[in-house]
């Protein structure tokens, strides 16, 4: 899973716009509603951000 269908945003799109912002990816995921109509893709979207934006801190 690369995105929230409900939201109609993928992750990728999450984590770049917390990185530009400088936000916690958790504040771009409650300002556009992802992960929370249906919430089948919450577990996959925590992983992602957090595996993507720990590589780029560590990078």
């Amino acid at each position: 899973m690369e995105k929230c269908h409900c939201a109609q945003i993928t992750f990728e799109k999450i984590v770049e716009t917390a990185k530009q912002q400088g936000q916690d990816y958790r504040d771009v995921v409650k300002a556009c509603g992802a992960a929370d109509t249906c919430t089948a893709c919450k577990d996959y979207l925590i992983a992602y951000c957090e595996q993507h934006l720990q590589l780029v801190s560590a990078g």
